[in-house]
């Protein structure tokens, strides 16, 4: 309510986001390393708390003989049937109805078993409603990035704004200023009217180039640090840092802040515990509702559930082991170890993406790569004044590009990858579908 109106959600960028999520590490692999929605954002953005109990328990309408009569204890209404309830859940439109919530709505509908929270009104703010929202985000994320889903669900506008606040190369242009009102969700600062540009500047190709070029310092690692937040946006116990499972229903999902201490201020080496946390939850398996109907969640996952509840305990660990950064963002062997494991290049060098754009982004990087190899294989103490000169060149234009970061650490980058050349496909003149072209010299 706090972020005004209801916003788009960038289709684009959700999916140019999508193309560098890794379910086996639940982060962002960026050009500069790995990123990812934490509980910390999830308060700050939307003010949902971090802290509390994790909301799960059965699906089924405990102590009343069905849905709607429980509906008309706890929201005030019995529900059409008919009309305003489908497959187990009751139609967003008759909730907003029934609220006079001004929201936006697309004929989704909530699942009836979210009533189980609401039994007892003075447990409902007791509840780590930052842990049901981020489980939520984890879990389609990593349906979309493993293709097992077409339509994608939860909480995208979430992973939006959290784009926007960390990278501003990414962020839609709007009208007027944005300025954070102090003691109000950072999410607020996004509610003024966006301002369309041409086509390129939309689409998929364009983020994807985006996040391929951004840089170590166009990544704001601690983009709250300097907002006066209230206390219900703020995670004062520390579960942000906590190496823990999110639960909710029948979801469990990693929550592994040690894979980026950097968005903490605190000192990034190389992760120790590499997807052991995944690999415990079955992560890959991934638990759902279907055909269980009335399993109780709670027992199901007392292992995971009773992870989180030793979050304080975790929190200590994380303390000691992750220190404040001192200046020192990350150990010099973490970006060797990282370009190990992960590929950063999407599309093929000097490949042309789509129309109306030339991909740069796999060029550039490609370039940095023979300049870093060049730096890396002299040194200061050549005796040769051609070698010393090349030197300079690789020095040169590294820092000039503000890539200087890479002269730090040897290329470790994948080189085996085939990525087999796509030629653009020009569609013929007439006879397409919703094209009109001639004119004056545009296409409609």
């Amino acid at each position: 309510m706090d972020c005004g109106k209801s916003m788009r959600v960038g289709n684009e960028l959700i999916t140019a986001l999508i193309e560098r999520w890794r379910p086996e590490t639940h982060t962002f692999h960026l050009p500069i390393g790995e990123a990812t929605v934490t509980l910390e954002d999830v308060q700050a953005i939307w003010g949902l708390r971090a802290d509390g109990r994790v909301f799960t328990g059965r699906d089924h309408h405990v102590g009343y003989p069905d849905w709607p009569s429980k509906c008309r204890d706890l929201l005030g209404w019995i529900p059409d049937t008919n009309t305003e309830t489908k497959q187990g859940g009751l139609l967003m439109i008759a909730l907003i109805n029934q609220t006079r919530i001004p929201l936006d709505t697309t004929g989704c509908k909530v699942p009836f078993m979210w009533l189980n929270a609401f039994e007892d009104p003075d447990e409902v703010q007791n509840i780590s409603w930052g842990n049901a929202a981020l489980s939520y985000l984890y879990h389609y994320l990593c349906e979309a990035s493993m293709d097992k889903r077409k339509d994608l669900g939860g909480p995208m506008m979430l992973l939006q704004l959290w784009a926007w606040e960390r990278m501003p190369t990414l962020r839609s242009s709007f009208i007027g200023a944005l300025v954070h009102e102090p003691y109000t969700p950072c999410g607020a600062r996004w509610k003024g009217t966006t301002q369309i540009g041409n086509a390129p500047r939309y689409s998929v190709e364009h983020y994807r180039d985006q996040i391929s070029l951004i840089r170590p310092d166009q990544f704001l690692w601690t983009s709250y640090a300097h907002c006066i937040l209230s206390d219900y946006c703020s995670d004062v116990n520390g579960c942000s840092l906590c190496d823990t499972y999110l639960v909710c229903w029948s979801y469990v999902e990693a929550h592994e802040a040690g894979r980026v201490h950097r968005q903490f201020n605190r000192y990034q080496d190389i992760p120790q515990y590499v997807d052991m946390m995944l690999k415990i939850a079955d992560h890959l398996g991934k638990n759902d509702r279907r055909g269980k109907k009335g399993n109780n969640w709670e027992n199901t996952h007392q292992f995971y559930i009773g992870e989180w509840d030793m979050r304080y305990e975790r929190f200590q660990a994380t303390e000691d082991a992750g220190t404040m950064s001192m200046n020192i963002p990350m150990s010099p062997g973490y970006m060797v170890w990282y370009n190990k494991i992960t590929v950063t290049y999407l599309t093929q060098p000097g490949a042309r993406s789509t129309a109306g754009m030339n991909e740069s982004a796999s060029s550039m990087r490609l370039f940095v790569e023979g300049f870093q190899q060049v730096w890396h294989l002299t040194s200061e103490e050549e005796m040769d004044p051609r070698m010393r000169h090349i030197r300079e060149i690789a020095r040169h234009a590294l820092q000039s590009t503000n890539h200087a970061d890479v002269m730090e650490y040897t290329a470790s980058q994948h080189q085996d990858v085939v990525m087999p050349y796509q030629p653009q496909v020009i569609p013929p003149r007439r006879g397409v579908t919703g094209v009109r072209t001639g004119g004056h010299g545009f296409t409609k």
